[in-house]
């Protein structure tokens, strides 16, 4: 038995993916589908590892039937974190027969795996032979298909549309994975083609274990962060719903509307509550959240996120050309001026401005404080 401090640590981040995609799934926090999706992804990752480090440990080598069990989902991994990507992202998402698409080769190729085995131990009948102690196709499936998930899902992140600020959380922690994920995919891809060209895949596992390793981690990261950090989603149908009540009712006094809720907003300066929501603006205002977002999306043609952030964005560049905010940091002042988060600050900012905030203050010639 080869046994060492990184195929320890390893096992034990492969056990701890598995414990964390159970409480995904049994303790959700969320949209479930959400819960779901990631739970499938680190189960996914984890016992690919998992078996590698086994295998590595001489542990699966003294029961073959065990060896040949298919424990490798190299082809699920892109597919998995393409579609947990659009769940966070796109509120209308729902897992139906589009998503099972992307999974179909993967489930192709498990069965045959399946088969393989079935036939190894029991009809010798060798159809399958060709994936007999042969992990090439999959490796090599497995790069192609992570590197075309790679390029769609950060077409999901990188896409342009009105978003929340709860999306604008979402997307930047769906950012944080997709960066996490890009380093252990080159890891896996730099080896894998190493091993490929020069060794024709029998380098021992040990040379994998700086990607075993790092994968651990994602693994412990991916859990913890996954379950505790709560993503807001909107429902397809209450989405659609809302749309269609907003776009089915006319106002009659439009324009003497726009310009109270103006009024509000200049005076009372409601977008300076972090908290603030419909509801609240509703009240500070003194129509129903209804007829609030009528008048945004038939008078100003804006969300209510826009709508309020933009009043933000204007309120900072007020704040940071005064004197007396000059030795003030910039999250000080988006503080001040109604963001709730760094992140979701430096969105907007550049969305609404098209530079950073630290780029606008030098722009301005402004004494910059970070």
């Amino acid at each position: 038995m080869n046994f060492n401090i990184f195929n320890f640590l390893s096992i034990m981040g492969a056990v701890q993916g598995v414990i964390f995609s159970l409480v995904l799934i049994f303790f959700p926090k969320g949209r479930k589908s959400s819960n779901y999706l990631l739970s499938a992804l680190i189960a996914c990752i984890a016992i690919t590892m998992g078996r590698h480090v086994l295998l590595d440990m001489h542990i699966l080598q003294r029961h073959p039937l065990l060896e040949s069990v298919p424990l490798t989902y190299l082809l699920m991994i892109g597919p998995l974190l393409y579609l947990y990507t659009k769940s966070v992202c796109a509120p209308s998402y729902i897992f139906d027969s589009n998503s099972i698409k992307h999974l179909l080769p993967s489930f192709i190729f498990l069965i045959a795996r399946i088969f393989n085995m079935l036939d190894q131990f029991y009809f010798e009948v060798g159809i399958f032979e060709m994936l007999n102690d042969n992990e090439k196709p999959e490796v090599i499936l497995g790069v192609i298909s992570m590197s075309i998930y790679a390029f769609m899902t950060f077409r999901i992140i990188n896409a342009e549309e009105e978003i929340s600020d709860a999306d604008v959380m979402n997307r930047i922690w769906m950012k944080k994975i997709i960066y996490g994920w890009a380093i252990g995919w080159v890891l896996f891809a730099t080896l894998s083609f190493i091993d490929l060209m020069f060794y024709d895949f029998e380098r021992p596992y040990s040379d994998y274990y700086v990607l075993f390793l790092y994968l651990a981690f994602v693994i412990y990261w991916l859990g913890l962060k996954g379950f505790y950090e709560r993503v807001t989603h909107f429902t397809k149908e209450s989405l659609v719903v809302e749309k269609e009540k907003i776009s089915t009712i006319k106002s009659t006094n439009l324009q003497s509307e726009m310009e109270t809720l103006q009024k509000v907003m200049k005076e009372n300066k409601p977008y300076l509550n972090p908290e603030l929501n419909l509801e609240k603006l509703s009240e500070e205002v003194g129509f129903s959240p209804k007829k609030v977002s009528v008048i945004l999306n038939q008078g100003f043609e804006k969300s209510f996120y826009h709508f309020i952030n933009t009043y933000r964005v204007e309120e900072f560049k007020n704040r940071i050309s005064q004197s007396e905010n000059q030795n003030l940091n910039l999250l000080t002042v988006a503080y001040d001026s109604g963001f709730n988060s760094k992140s979701t600050f430096n969105y907007i900012f550049k969305k609404e401005t098209g530079v950073t905030p630290l780029q606008y203050k030098k722009k301005m010639n402004i004494k910059a404080v970070v």
